[in-house]
């Protein structure tokens, strides 16, 4: 019995220590795809070597990953790296069946969680000189920690189903900055099979200060409009675009205007057609926090932009800075409960940006000049509520 035991103890052994020659224990190996010794692999796969740690890209070259035939035939192929920490080897075609043997020479991983005295005097060296010190070379030098080479072998079954087309399970997506959203992908097979794939593809986002993605989580990272894409094997779905805007007080805000874009018309740019100049929309939900006060002073910006288009019709088109006036004067006067305290009316206090360039100040000026000499009576003062041209009720319940 003590003999049968000392075989067992010593077979085992001699595993863990080809297991340790070949690399696969070593100690921030994930998983690899396909597995150790794994048959009936699909022709159409790809290598895929995970660490629990980020990949510098910088360590990768074209010998990182070497695939070769049972015959000793180099497969051709590109190495790319997918979220983050899986080191993806692709074949630029489909692999025959038989056996195939995988080398995987050594890369830098980032390291940040763990600490050592090296590791936190560079860190706080690179504070000085960058606000993510990440970017520091000298830290991402501390940081870095050195996998081992890897040797295994797997084998193929050309005859096994292939993935013929890709598909995502959303067309374009509008995010509010503040949500998150799930999205999946579908792998159809050359024997009308359809599988859930998501977890295995690599994401491509042509813009990743937009959005992340983990998984099958789209997180927003900050305003703007990006593409994102599927890739499995040589497969690939079709670009979709993510859209993430802000929204404040349930009002979704157009997009920070290019400046000189901006500038160099008399309204601007207005993305979604409301009469208000969006960098001038903006700015309103920034300054006010209050909706009542948010509503007048886009009232206000609406009328500035209907005299502004032709100063000549100022006797027809005064009515609309007369009425935001009224709207105005009603929550002053008869319901404060709304007004924020301030020095100026909301008209003087956004002229500024709404006239900000020459061509827009004389505009103005050509609306007063049409309008000397004019007597130009308001509203009685138990009508000045009917000056508002939106719903208070909806305003506040976020109905904009």
């Amino acid at each position: 019995m003590s003999s049968f035991i000392k075989k067992i103890t010593l077979l085992l052994l001699f595993t863990l220590s080809l297991q340790a020659q070949s690399g696969l224990s070593q100690k921030h190996l994930v998983s690899l795809s396909p597995e150790n010794s794994a048959e009936d692999v699909s022709a159409d796969t790809s290598v895929e070597i995970e660490y629990d740690l980020a990949i510098s890209k910088h360590s990768l070259h074209k010998k990182t990953v070497t695939l070769k035939n049972s015959k000793g035939k180099k497969i051709r192929g590109k190495i790319s790296v997918k979220n983050k920490n899986t080191l993806v080897f692709t074949p630029n075609e489909e692999l025959e069946s038989g056996e195939y043997r995988v080398k995987v020479k050594h890369v830098n991983l980032q390291d940040y969680k763990s600490h050592t005295r090296f590791k936190k005097y560079t860190k706080k060296f690179c504070s000085y000189f960058y606000d993510d010190v990440k970017k520091c070379r000298v830290y991402k030098y501390a940081a870095r920690v050195k996998s081992k080479n890897i040797k295994y072998s797997f084998s193929v079954d050309a005859n096994r189903p292939k993935v013929i087309s890709l598909s995502l399970n959303k067309s374009n997506l509008q995010l509010n900055e503040n949500n998150t959203t799930t999205i999946s992908v579908n792998a159809k097979y050359d024997n009308n099979e359809t599988v859930d794939i998501t977890n295995e593809v690599e994401w491509k986002i042509s813009n990743p200060n937009i959005i992340s993605i983990d998984k099958n989580i789209i997180t927003p990272r900050s305003e703007g409009t990006t593409t994102l894409q599927a890739k499995f094997n040589n497969q690939t779905t079709k670009e979709i675009s993510v859209t993430v805007y802000k929204e404040i007080n349930g009002y979704r805000l157009p997009p920070e205007p290019d400046k000189k874009l901006n500038d160099s018309t008399l309204l601007g740019i207005d993305v979604n057609s409301n009469g208000v100049r969006d960098d001038v929309e903006r700015w309103i939900f920034k300054e006010y926090k209050e909706p009542i006060v948010q509503a007048v002073a886009l009232q206000n910006a609406r009328a500035f932009g209907k005299i502004l288009v032709d100063p000549s019709r100022a006797r027809e088109t005064v009515k609309f800075t007369e009425a935001t006036t009224d709207c105005e004067g009603y929550y002053e006067y008869q319901d404060s409960r709304h007004l924020i305290p301030k020095r100026k009316s909301l008209h003087e206090e956004s002229r500024p940006l709404i006239l900000n360039t020459r061509e827009r100040s004389h505009a103005y000026y050509e609306f007063n000049q049409a309008l000397s000499g004019g007597i130009y009576p308001g509203r009685p003062w138990d009508a000045l509520k009917y000056s508002c041209d939106f719903n208070e009720t909806k305003v506040q319940r976020g109905e904009w």
